[in-house]
């Protein structure tokens, strides 16, 4: 029967350990402490090379080996008692257990199998637990003497007590006791704040605020594979694993978790504390911030981490020249030295970790040191987070050094302490990973305020536009004794004439970054008559409304427009004049996050814009068709009046802005007049041309932080130095004095798309 395996009860532990695979034959024999006779070697050799843990390796050699009875439990509020047989209570999505869950006598192994989750109870008389699959929360209060597993698919929370080991190749959360071993396979999370008897990390270890650190009874030992997940905070107040034995870091990874905030330049923290003493160092140092620098302190029973700025300046990770030019006029946070740790002492005490029975041990009081500046400098964070991993600046163990007295020394009258930080944005930016740092710069940089002189004029480009098209409705004087001229569409040059016309323009700034898009909508009222044959004059009003809409920023302008304009028709020559002005009222709201610093600065300020035009065409058309070349000269310039914005960290002082500039339009018109059988008069049109802007085409402002900077000049979208000019229209005469029209109109450029719709309405009189 031997050949059968049919084991002792004090064996499960062993045939778990072999059912997983590599576990210790010494581990197995550690949680009954009772010793048992060797293994067959081949058996525990063929078990370590099974790749993947899981359930199959399990049970069934359970099943095998104690002939267990299965009760398998899918429907609410079932009792469970147990018999003296073996039981293997396996729990199912749908099932709940009512009342303590009570194994009996034999051997009783709980198995999780649920997907949905829950809640395990009180149990008594339990050997083991198998978490296969869910989240499960265990609150029983001494039970499972041979231990717990979890399997890969498996999360459990301890909140009770589980008298024998664990094994984590899932999820095992601990905010009560592991009286026994605890071992964290390669693929394996442990966290919490409970204690253990002792510790094996091959797979993970998280230490942070919400999980709290381990408190372990005896030895903790990281092998190579494991990682310390360890998190610091812009308060500077970590976490401690507590050691009441060695902790040995065997060349294990320590991966720095930041969590996001304001950090000071320089914090302090103490990662482990041994009641008998530290061995080994960390082989790997992975830290994710990229203008911060984890230094590492060996001492005899502890290991401290001091997070400081490190040597990477803030423009090496912009990604635009507004970006390097912002970072480099903004002021740092000014280091303020902090007071020392316990880590910095050599012979650091540590409390003892052994709880009470049901309770765990309370945290051990702070140690009051004395600040050994003068003789033990500390070491500077000058780390390069260039690479993907930065080893740490480590300090030479000092053993033979004499513990310093248990006070704490008062230098505030030897040393002058510097102004501390004023600008929240600056110092946001130190919590700011590479891969959110550049994105951090360019909120901050305010690009778009370099926008807002091409956006306005843009939005008062359609006030020349009508102008133009006002003028032009009224043809060719070559054509006016012919009742079919396109110029007769809206009375003769013998009338005076009122016109009203809507608008509705939009466009985008094309930039690589943050396009701009900007949409205005309008209404100008114009009147024009006859000064002579050859001559008519005209004066123009209106009020228009732009919306501007970025990923950065929203902005509303309220514009109101006043302008005069003349014509001259000589025979088949036209010349066109035109000149207006325009006010703005203008305001922006910015928006900024990033590693959990949002702010919403708002500016209001006054600008305004001037062009003018003169325009020359000459009509080749015949009858009722107008084909007209033309030739136009133009000017611009926008002013705009400096503003601080109001709001947090992230307000800036923009300065005055101002760009003026000229520009060539040549093109040609078509048009020609359809008469209806019902008199009224139809004209399609459609006209082309190629714009040329001189002088400087860009567009810049200087601004700053309200606090904490200097003037820097960022640069905004350019106007285009070439772009095409399109217009196509259809007019209806619908008497010898009305007439209404709608046009749409569109300018392309290499840096901008702009767009528009017209709608007319004129009156002769």
């Amino acid at each position: 029967m031997s050949d059968q395996r049919k084991f002792r009860p004090q064996h499960l532990p062993l045939a778990i350990a072999l059912a997983l695979g590599g576990a210790e034959f010494s581990m197995a024999q550690e949680l009954t402490g009772r010793a048992e006779p060797p293994v067959d070697a081949k058996i525990i050799e063929r078990h370590e090379s099974e790749p993947r843990i899981d359930l199959e390796a399990l049970l069934p050699t359970f099943t095998k080996v104690h002939d267990a009875v299965p009760n398998v439990i899918d429907s609410p509020e079932t009792v469970v008692q147990g018999t003296d047989a073996n039981d293997l209570i396996t729990l199912k999505n749908g099932g709940s257990i009512k009342g303590p869950a009570d194994g009996g006598g034999g051997i009783n192994v709980i198995h999780l199998e649920a997907s949905d989750g829950g809640v395990l109870g009180e149990t008594k008389n339990t050997t083991g637990l198998v978490s296969h699959l869910g989240s499960w929360t265990l609150t029983s209060k001494s039970d499972f003497h041979d231990g717990v597993v979890v399997l890969n698919d498996g999360i459990l929370t301890n909140n009770g007590k589980i008298l024998g080991r664990a094994i984590a190749v899932g999820q095992l959360f601990n905010k009560g006791t592991i009286d026994g071993h605890v071992d964290v396979r390669e693929r394996g999370t442990f966290a919490g704040s409970g204690t253990v008897g002792s510790l094996q990390v091959h797979g993970r270890v998280d230490v942070n605020k919400m999980h709290g650190a381990p408190r372990v009874r005896g030895d903790l030992n990281l092998s190579k594979t494991g990682v310390l997940a360890y998190e610091v905070n812009p308060e500077g107040k970590g976490q401690t694993i507590r050691v009441g034995g060695t902790a040995r870091l065997g060349g294990s990874t320590l991966k720095i978790v930041a969590m996001p905030g304001e950090y000071l330049q320089s914090n302090r923290y103490t990662v482990i504390e041994a009641k008998d003493k530290v061995e080994g160092e960390f082989g790997e140092v992975l830290n994710d911030l990229a203008f911060m620098a984890p230094t590492l302190r060996y001492n005899n029973k502890s290991v401290g981490l001091t997070y400081a700025r490190n040597e990477v300046p803030f423009e090496s990770l912009a990604t635009s020249e507004n970006g390097r030019e912002f970072a480099k006029n903004i002021s740092e946070p000014e280091h303020v030295p902090d007071a020392q740790l316990p880590s910095d002492i050599v012979n650091t005490s540590v409390a003892d970790v052994t709880p009470s029975a049901d309770v765990p041990a309370p945290a051990p009081q702070p140690i009051a040191v004395t600040d050994t500046s003068d003789t033990e400098p500390h070491p500077s964070a000058v780390a390069d987070t260039s690479s993907t991993a930065p080893q740490p600046a480590t300090v030479a163990d000092t053993a033979s050094t004499a513990p310093q007295p248990a006070t704490v020394a008062d230098t505030a009258s030897t040393a002058p302490q510097p102004a501390t930080v004023t600008n929240a944005a600056v110092t946001a930016l130190l919590a700011t990973n590479t891969e959110t740092a550049s994105y951090a710069l360019e909120q901050l940089a305010g690009s778009s305020n370099a926008n807002l002189a091409k956006a306005t004029l843009s939005s008062v480009d359609p006030v020349n536009g009508s102008l133009l098209s006002a003028m032009r409705q009224l043809g060719t004087n070559n054509l006016s004794s012919r009742n079919n001229a396109p110029r007769l569409a809206a009375g003769s040059e013998d009338n005076g004439r009122v016109w009203l016309q809507a608008l509705g323009h939009g466009g985008k700034l094309d930039r690589d970054v943050e396009p701009l898009q900007h949409s205005t909508k309008g209404l100008l009222l114009g009147a024009d008559w006859s000064l002579d044959d050859e001559w008519r004059l005209g004066l123009m009003g209106g009020t228009s409304r732009t919306q501007m809409d970025s990923k950065e920023l929203d902005g509303n302008l309220d514009s109101w427009h006043l302008g005069a304009y003349a014509l001259r028709q000589n025979g088949p020559m036209s010349l066109r004049l035109g000149a207006t002005y325009s006010n703005h009222d203008g305001s922006t709201a910015r928006r900024i996050a990033f590693a959990g610093f949002s702010d919403r600065p708002k500016g209001s300020y006054d600008a305004s814009t001037q062009q003018a035009f003169a325009e020359v065409g000459y009509n080749l058309g015949r009858a009722n068709v107008s084909i007209e070349p033309f030739a136009s000269l133009g000017y611009q310039r926008y002013q705009r009046d400096g503003y601080t914005e109001k709001g947090g960290a992230a307000a800036l002082k923009v300065h005055q802005q101002s760009q003026s500039n000229m520009n060539s339009t040549f093109g040609l018109r078509v048009a020609k007049v359809e008469t209806l059988d019902n008199g009224m008069r139809l004209t399609p049109r459609f006209s082309a041309g190629w714009k040329h802007t001189y002088g400087d085409t860009y567009t810049a402002t200087r601004q700053r932080l309200v606090t904490g900077g200097s003037n820097y000049t960022v640069y905004g979208a350019e106007l285009d130095r070439n772009s095409l000019l399109v217009d196509a229209g259809l007019d209806l005469g619908v008497s010898a004095n009305h007439s209404v029209g709608v046009g749409l109109t569109g300018e392309v450029g290499s840096d901008s798309r702009n767009h528009g719709v017209m709608g007319q309405w004129r009156m002769a009189f």
